[in-house]
């Protein structure tokens, strides 16, 4: 099933449930600076759970844009390296505000996988919160009772508050989840990992991943204490998502996010604009991953009237052409513009009807972006180069520290492999610093 076909599905199945479908709220979050961007699908709708504001709908679904950078869950480390993770991700998600409970979050959800989606009931396997004695937190039976009318007792497993018990940083609502994880192993792949599926449950297995989560809430946080007697919530208080991106990979029978049409068309204007191949050389494969990744929360950020700088949003927006342009200089030695090229591609994944206007405006604000990381880098190596000669006069030992290396970053804006290089000319040993770009 095609990523646009799974969008439709979605959106009608929970019409027809009485869900009002809302649009994808904008990816500014103004409720958090700290956070920066909207990383799930509930962060429109905290006020309505808290009590803040009245809603008109209490069964709400929308499919959300979300951006993973910064904060608590920040994937940006991970993009490339592995088969599913995202920088900028949709959020499927329904929502119940005192109307339907987790029996009835737990059916849509069974119906929605197997008979709208078709996934096989033997590659599902659910997650059920196992109960903590230090908050006096019970095991969530009544779920397990009824996971087990839809699943095999064998493919129902416990976990505790770090897999299987939902609360945000600064939300005071918290509760039980049940997570759906589906086995997506093909004969090659089990060979490689002969285990059960039910083995392979958070254990970061790359073809056995977590799908979907449910959250009940049901209790209220504060000072790292839970309250679970109050006159503010009931059970009827429903929160869910799904990453669109990880659906297709399932659907379309994939083992990677990368291999779904939501990303073949941008693989394919990376493999022209930079002649290389996918799934040929394993730094390409990095590379090409991580390029079509990025640009899409590139385009996203742009999309949303943000202008790279050095201050907050912008600054974030800066650090990701930035890494783009780094890795393929370091990988490709290429070091001419070409970002701006993958934007149209882009705009035409998420958007039917093109805006020629908007389209050229994120364009030429990329390209000069990229003119101008460029013209930085070139300008400041005869700096640099100065210093590290001065460097080599000061320093017996010929060793440089970190301390001076993230110096010259900040001073120069110079990448470490460069630094690395340039100190290598002067005969200067350097210290390693892991994951630094």
């Amino acid at each position: 099933m095609k990523y646009n076909k799974i969008k439709k599905e979605f959106f009608s199945f929970f019409k027809k449930k009485n869900h009002k479908i809302y649009k994808s709220y904008p990816i500014i979050n103004k409720d958090n600076s700290k956070l920066f961007f909207i990383n799930s699908g509930i962060n429109q709708f905290k006020k309505f759970f808290l009590g803040k504001k009245k809603i008109k709908y209490t069964k709400i679904a929308n499919i959300q844009k979300c951006i993973r950078i910064t904060g608590k869950h920040n994937d940006l480390k991970s993009v490339g390296k592995d088969n599913y993770h995202h920088t900028l991700f949709e959020m499927l998600g329904n929502w119940s505000i005192g109307n339907y409970d987790i029996k009835k979050a737990i059916k849509y959800a069974w119906i929605l996988l197997t008979k709208i989606y078709k996934i096989c009931k033997k590659r599902i396997y659910v997650t059920i919160f196992k109960g903590n004695k230090n908050y006096k937190l019970k095991k969530d039976i009544e779920t397990y009772k009824y996971w087990k009318k839809f699943v095999n007792k064998k493919h129902i497993l416990f976990f505790g508050l770090k897999e299987n018990f939902w609360k945000i940083d600064n939300f005071k609502l918290c509760g039980p989840c049940t997570e759906i994880h589906v086995d997506i192993r093909n004969n090659k792949s089990k060979n490689i990992n002969n285990k059960k599926g039910y083995k392979l449950i958070n254990k970061n297995n790359k073809y056995v991943i977590e799908l979907w989560n449910i959250v009940n809430i049901k209790y209220l946080i504060k000072n790292n204490k839970i309250y679970k007697n109050n006159n503010l919530l009931s059970n009827n208080f429903i929160d869910t998502g799904m990453g669109i991106e990880r659906l297709s990979m399932i659907l379309q029978k994939k083992q990677s996010t990368y291999d779904t049409d939501i990303f073949k068309k941008i693989i394919k204007r990376i493999e022209e604009i930079l002649n290389i191949k996918y799934k040929i050389n394993k730094n390409h494969d990095f590379l090409i991953k991580l390029l079509s990744d990025h640009i899409r929360s590139i385009f996203i950020i742009f999309y949303n009237n943000i202008a790279p700088n050095n201050k907050k949003y912008g600054y974030i927006l800066r650090k990701l052409i930035r890494r783009c342009l780094i890795f393929v200089y370091k990988i490709l030695n290429i070091n001419t513009p070409f970002l701006f090229k993958l934007i149209k591609i882009v705009y035409k994944n998420f958007y039917k009807k093109i805006i020629l206007k908007k389209l050229i405006i994120i364009e030429n604000k990329l390209k000069k972006e990229e003119i101008f990381f460029y013209k930085n880098i070139k300008d400041n190596i005869k700096l640099m180069d100065s210093y590290l000669k001065q460097e080599k006069n000061i320093l017996k030992n010929k060793y440089i520290k970190k301390k001076t290396i993230l110096y010259i970053y900040s001073t120069y804006g110079i990448p470490f492999f460069i630094i690395k290089n340039y100190a290598h000319k002067h005969n200067l040993k350097i210290e390693n610093i892991k994951n630094f770009i």
